[in-house]
């Protein structure tokens, strides 16, 4: 047997310089932080290399290695020896078989408490049989003091003690010469895993972890490189996790902005028509003035009619005046004279009337030339030759030429009338046209790709199916999942792919479920297809200098990236028109394409790839948009000028015109010839009237006279009404040419304003018509703009209240600097439809690739293991239990032994199953014929099991991913319990009394009795399960135990059986307990220290046993 003899500790906490004697039980008695479990710690330390001293007998513990280097006191960053300081550690042992005493050194040096490991010096020296402690030259005499040796002299001559390469070569040879074996044999682990930790069973809660801590080893499975691929695994889920926060959030970003580009609508919705109504009003303004002066024209006409009645007034009057003037009739001379007023009072009324014939003819001539002129001026060619139509032409020419203006009139009616049904027919397709694009607008700014709706259709069917069956809804358009890697290729790519783009593509597993839909929608899936992802593989290129159209797509989704390549495999890429065709397959960017031996130039397509693709469709359908309204402004512009024109054509044409102008085409000649006949009357009336005879007869015919005046001086004031309105109609006339100036200013406006947001013209449109049927564009204009206001205060609330906040949020928590408000909409919608089409995808493809790897690790490297762990376990139990079925490990009237059985988890139980399953067979990579035979012997229930569990794996991982990202604690197991095969078994200590020969678990009746009833099983479990260690080799090793708080819940009565106990097994036994149990304790033990504390040192004193 091999006996630990003595102790020296050098700078090891408060001990300067101290030697302690140990027996076969050594006893350590004091009050608390004394020191004595830090003893424990050096012995520990120096036998098993592990500087954990917060083990699972003191958890509480806060020392450190370099804290009893440098002595830390207890107040925080408290040290005694601060600086460079050099502790030695040094145990003798007496090897009993050759009477030989051995020493085990470990010395640290240290340049301060708060250096890293890395930089302490660790050694370990082990003496060859022969040395005592006497012998080692731990201190030096440096002028008179003594001080502990440097690294280089600490040495024995002849080579007597040897130093460790490192902490694995220290315990290999620290296990050897204790007669433990080799350090990495199963026993050798298990020795340097049990021997460090503490015995307190304070701490100890449970069975389980007490056979954690003190009889089954950790997992002997290597899961290094499994912790690695997990962490991996971790790391992807992280950022697939992170990935889909953000998908969330951009989500929830994008539905803001669409919400505030709704307000936003409203709000330039009501300010276009506010535009619009201002616009409105003054046209109706004007419109309103040209009633005015609508109607003072119909007043002036009326006016008119008065004047013809008071004209036969004055007729009257004249016949009264004439009768008088009758009387003087009788005179010759004055009949005569009367004969030619009479003649030429005939001659007036028929000059008269050729006069307004005159006027009636130039009328209508001048409305005829207006309309030749707006028939020509709108593209109606119209030449009337109305210039013939002069003074000195004959009447019989005039006529032909008013004829043949007939017939040109005439004969153009058809054309007339065609072309306003085809402007009629042009406006309502424009109009159509406009509210397509209006509508697609909207989608676009809502983040919503306008696809063809037959792929949409097919789509949406096949997820609605897909997740009514619990499957992942994945069906997605082919251009959903592609981007570009040289954008100066899009217009080939587009167009050779054309509407291959809107295939449906689904992962393979899903693929037979999307057929039976894609079959079942019959000719409603169109032109689309269905992409057999199944089958179809990666497509790879011989070594070649080409370029190739299928590498200028990319896509993280591997059958989307395999498809595109597919399409356009072999299609090479060529720079100039020039070498097209040096290849069977090639293109060129601007569309060119040579295939089947034909060249072609592909139709420009609308661009559907790359997260771009929507804002560059918006900004096409913009463009579309404002040139097509500004068409359909145009035509309706021109279409008002046609109507109007067809208007006075209609209403020319229509009535007896040309017969007027046919009738009056000579009056104006014949009107002149009467005047100058007129005029030569009148002269020869003015003699007549020079006769005094005839004065008398006129006395009478004044009167007459004054009464005609009266009858014109009411004429004369009727005129003067006329003149006044005439001079209303002026200026009125003038305010509606001002209005005009006006009109066309809030006319720019509003045109203005539906350039910039075309969309909304359509819904301006409706709802002023609708207004107006209750209310004045003016009163519209007012109480819209109120409302505008309002809802563009609303507008602003909500976007600092709402949206901005989130966008803030946002670039807050992912670092990014993107413009807030609806400035940043391009920028998030593109985010989002990169982060949900590509990174994604990418994400989850990397993440689904690592499960692959971890999952043929684990089958491969670990489940196998695991199994061989257990039965191992199970093997070991059998070999304690027979250790603790010895009558010398008999504690009183009972007697102990493990049970151990899978667990009653179910989950766990199912685990252990698969890995307990015949078909968990250890698979030899290297072997290629083994390795065929396992795989192709392998059960599908067995992978299915395995599938399910390396499921419930990846739910963990996940769940720690989320853990991570959100700092909230979850219920997920790590990956270190999975591969610890500890984790699928249950324990119990079964207690029997050997007297009545009852067994009871010990985990029924813990609750039941006293501490110390259920620390005795515990202890003698400790005690079997280091005796299975040393009793590998009996006579040549050693049988130490250090127990820490020894019996702490146990009374004497229970004590002394376990002080029996240890005796008869011949166990060195070192232990601390309390001054309350040393009654109990002393009579057991070889040799007693009283450790007390003076100062900053510990002092020892020793009570041997006589």
């Amino acid at each position: 047997m091999i006996r630990m003899t003595r102790l020296h500790l050098i700078n090891w906490h408060n001990f300067q310089d101290n030697i302690i004697d140990f027996k076969n039980i050594t006893y350590l008695l004091g009050v608390n932080a004394v020191g004595k479990t830090t003893i424990m710690d050096a012995i520990r330390y120096c036998l098993t290399t592990n500087k954990d001293f917060n083990t699972a007998g003191n958890k509480k513990s806060g020392r450190t290695l370099l804290g009893s280097v440098h002595q830390k006191q207890r107040a925080e960053d408290s040290y005694l020896r601060p600086g460079h300081t050099v502790s030695y550690i040094g145990i003798e042992f007496l090897d009993e078989n050759i009477n030989k005493n051995f020493v085990i050194t470990v010395r640290v040096e240290s340049e301060t408490p708060k250096q890293d490991l890395k930089g302490v010096y660790q050694d370990w020296y082990v003496t060859k049989p022969g040395f005592t402690l006497e012998d080692i030259p731990y201190f030096t005499e440096i002028k008179g003091e003594k001080r502990p040796n440097s690294r280089e002299k600490f040495k024995l001559d002849n080579k007597g003690m040897d130093r460790a390469s490192n902490q694995a070569d220290a315990r290999r040879r620290i296990c050897r010469v204790l007669g433990i074996g080799e350090a990495d044999s199963p026993i050798g682990k298990k020795f340097n895993e049990v021997f460090h930790m503490g015995t307190s069973l304070e701490d100890i809660k449970d069975i389980r972890e007490f056979i954690y801590t003190y009889i089954l080893p950790e997992p002997e499975v290597n899961i290094d490189f499994l912790q690695k691929d997990m962490r991996e695994l971790e790391r992807l889920q992280e950022i697939l996790q992170e990935a889909q926060d953000r998908e969330v959030l951009l989500a929830e970003i994008n539905e803001k902005i669409v919400e505030a580009k709704a307000r936003l609508s409203k709000v330039k919705v009501n300010e276009i028509l506010v535009a619009f109504a201002n616009y409105q009003g003054n046209v109706e303004g004007q419109q309103e003035k040209k009633r005015l002066v609508l109607q003072w024209t119909e007043s002036i006409s009326v006016l008119a009619d008065k004047l013809t009645d008071l004209s036969d007034k004055e007729k009257k009057a004249t016949d009264l005046l004439y009768e008088a003037k009758k009387a003087a009739d009788n005179n010759t001379e004055n009949r005569e004279m009367l004969s030619l007023e009479q003649e030429n009072k005939d001659n007036e009324a028929e000059r008269e009337k050729l006069v307004n014939e005159v006027a009636v003819f130039s009328e209508l001539l001048s409305k005829l030339s207006k309309l030749q002129q707006k028939l020509n001026d709108i593209g109606f060619s119209c030449n009337m030759e109305l210039d013939a139509l002069g003074e000195n032409i004959a009447e019989e020419e005039k006529i032909s030429v008013l004829k043949a203006a007939t017939e040109i009139l005439n004969g153009i009616e058809e054309l007339i009338k065609n072309h306003d049904a085809e402007v009629r027919a042009e406006i309502s397709s424009l109009s159509i046209k406009a509210k397509e694009l209006e509508n697609k607008i909207k989608s676009l700014e809502s983040g919503v790709m306008c696809y063809p709706e037959e792929a949409t259709f097919v789509r949406d069917k096949i997820n609605e199916v897909l997740g009514e069956q619990s499957k992942k809804e994945d069906a997605r358009l082919l251009c959903e999942l592609l981007y570009m890697t040289d954008e100066t290729w899009q217009d080939a790519v587009e167009s050779y792919l054309n509407t291959q783009r809107f295939n449906i593509i689904v992962a393979p597993e899903n693929y037979l479920i999307a057929k039976n839909v894609f079959i079942s929608l019959g000719d409603k899936v169109k032109g689309i297809g269905l992409i057999d992802t199944r089958k179809i593989g990666d497509i790879t290129y011989g070594e070649s200098n080409e370029l190739f159209l299928g590498d200028k797509v990319e896509s993280e989704n591997i059958y989307a990236k395999r498809y595109a390549r597919f399409v356009m495999r072999d299609v090479v890429c060529c720079d100039s028109s020039d070498t097209l065709e040096w290849f069977g397959k090639s293109v060129t960017k601007d569309r060119l394409r040579f295939q089947n031996f034909c060249l072609q130039r592909m139709g420009k397509k609308e661009h559907f790839i790359g997260v771009d693709a929507i804002e560059k469709q918006l900004k096409t359908a913009k463009k579309e948009l404002s040139d097509l309204q500004k068409s359909l402004g145009r035509i309706n512009d021109d279409k008002k000028i046609f109507d109007e024109v067809y208007a006075d054509y209609t209403k020319f044409t229509a009535g007896n015109n040309f017969t007027l102008l046919e009738k009056y085409c000579d009056s104006e000649r014949k009107a002149k010839e009467l005047g100058i006949r007129i005029s030569k009357i009148k002269e020869k009336i003015a003699e007549f009237q020079k006769n005094p005879i005839l004065l008398a007869m006129y006395d009478r015919v004044s009167d007459c006279e004054q009464n005609v005046k009266q009858i014109n001086d009411e004429i004369t004031d009727i005129k003067a009404k006329k003149q006044n309105l005439e001079s209303n109609m002026e200026k009125a006339e003038k305010e509606i040419a001002e209005l005009e100036t006006t009109v066309t200013s809030l006319k720019a406006i509003y045109e203005d304003a539906q350039r910039e947001y075309p969309e909304h013209a359509s819904e301006v449109e409706k709802k002023y018509q609708d207004a107006r049927k209750t209310k004045k564009a003016t009163d519209i204009a007012y109480n819209i703009g109120n409302r505008a206001l309002q809802d563009s205060n609303a507008f602003h609330n909500y976007m600092n209240q709402q949206l901005i906040p989130l966008q803030q949020k946002y670039t807050a928590t992912y670092t990014c600097d993107y413009p807030e408000g609806i400035e940043g909409t391009t920028r998030y919608q593109q985010e989002y439809l990169s982060l949900q089409n590509i990174e994604l995808e990418r994400h989850k493809e990397e993440l689904a690739q690592a499960q692959i790897r971890c999952k043929d690790r684990f089958r491969k490297e670990v489940l196998f293991r695991m199994k061989d762990d257990i039965l191992r376990a199970r093997q070991q139990f059998k070999q304690i239990n027979r250790v603790m079925d010895d009558d010398k490990m008999s504690y009183g009237e009972e007697r102990y032994h493990f049970g151990i059985d899978k667990s009653k988890d179910k989950e766990l139980a199912l685990f252990y199953d698969i890995i307990m399953d015949k078909d968990n067979q250890q698979i030899d990579q290297d072997n290629e014929i083994m390795a065929f035979l396992a795989e192709a012997n392998k059960s599908e229930v067995f992978e299915s099991q395995i599938e399910d569990f390396m499921s419930r794996i990846m739910m963990d991982v996940e769940e720690h991913a989320k853990e991570s990202l959100t700092g909230q604690k979850s219920s997920a197991k790590s990956m270190g319990m999975y591969v610890d095969y500890r984790t699928y078994l249950d324990y119990d200590i079964i207690v029997k009394n050997t007297v009545t020969g009852l067994e009871v678990p010990l985990s029924k009746v813990s609750g039941e009795g006293s501490g110390g009833e259920n620390q005795a099983p515990f202890y003698v479990a400790i005690c079997a399960s280091l005796l299975q260690i040393y009793e590998q080799n009996p006579d040549g090793c050693m049988r130490l135990i250090l127990l820490d708080e020894a019996f702490n819940n146990m009374t004497s009565d229970r004590i002394k059986p376990m002080m029996n106990m240890f005796k008869k097994l011949n166990l060195q036994l070192v232990l601390i307990a309390t001054a309350e149990k040393a009654t109990s304790i002393l009579p057991y033990c070889d040799i007693t220290y009283s450790i007390v504390k003076s100062g900053n040192r510990n002092a020892i004193g020793v009570f041997e046993r006589v």
